[in-house]
């Protein structure tokens, strides 16, 4: 059973987090609940034999990004944190639960779910729960706990789609070119690569659009100076904006990223500083 951390280390903790090194924080609302934002069944029985460095054992298994609303405490997530249940009522616990591959300072809210989940065919996988006490790192707003929250299976056959834009600040910024007014970080519900199995560049650079206001009001599409944090096969992308002008939200067109399963992204938009799914209660 996993200990109890009591409350006193985690305020602690949340302190030496805020005021420790100068990596890059996401601005975040500091009152949101904590809850799962979405569910991506993103393999079913076809993880790759180089997913054994993720979670040994892993080679041949289902694969399932669950992405938070808040980054999450590491020494408190554990495979029994999670429980999938499929179509049929069978309730399915992880093998393994893993933050790899998307590990850098600011994108620990992506928990990989990974072990016999359900199967897309005869009984799919269609909710996942946090049954167990599992927190944030407390870096915005101070810890908060996941447990008795759940969240919506998307299907096998879906495309990623985007589901947090955040502001990121702090020293260092990084990949983006010197001189950049603004960076963002967007999450997707699923690792995302071209479908020739590259990684985004400049052409998906192009594609993305990001809305500004203006100091009088009006708001403008631009497109990133820069697309960074490319080439780790997660689910995150950093915009690099050559403008103060607060972002509103962003958005990508249709048919151009895929998911491992080779599924074709929807048009998707996601607000900044919000996440997707924030005008319905989690199901």
């Amino acid at each position: 059973m996993k200990a109890r951390l009591k409350a006193p280390r985690y305020v602690a903790a949340g302190l030496a987090a805020i005021c420790l090194a100068p990596v890059p924080v996401a601005q975040a609302a500091e009152d949101r609940a904590a809850r799962p934002l979405s569910a991506f069944f993103g393999l079913d029985n076809d993880l790759p034999l180089g997913a054994n460095v993720l979670c040994l054992g892993a080679w041949g298994k289902d694969g399932m990004p669950v992405v938070l609303s808040h980054t999450v405490d590491a020494e408190t997530l554990q495979p029994e944190d999670f429980r999938v249940v499929t179509r049929s009522g069978a309730e399915r616990t992880p093998t393994c639960a893993t933050l790899r591959p998307a590990g850098d300072a600011g994108e620990l809210r992506t928990v990989l779910l990974i072990g016999e989940l359900g199967d897309a065919a005869d009984d799919p996988p269609v909710r996942v729960l946090v049954v167990d006490d599992l927190f944030s790192d407390g870096v915005r707003g101070g810890p908060v706990n996941f447990r008795g929250t759940r969240t919506p299976v998307t299907p096998l056959d879906a495309g990623p789609f985007l589901v947090v834009a955040e502001v990121v600040t702090g020293e260092g910024r990084p990949d983006c070119p010197d001189g950049v007014q603004q960076v963002l970080r967007v999450t997707w519900a699923g690792g995302v690569r071209r479908p020739d199995g590259d990684a985004a560049g400049d052409a998906e650079r192009a594609l993305y659009r990001v809305t500004v206001q203006r100091a009088d009001g009006s708001r403008d599409e631009i497109v990133p100076t820069a697309l960074a944090d490319l080439g780790d096969r997660d689910n995150n992308h950093l915009l690099c904006l050559d403008t103060p002008a607060p972002a509103v939200s962003v958005s990508f067109p249709a048919g151009h990223l895929v998911d491992p399963n080779q599924d074709l992204n929807p048009d998707t938009r996601v607000a900044v500083g919000g996440m997707v799914g924030d005008e319905t209660p989690a199901r």
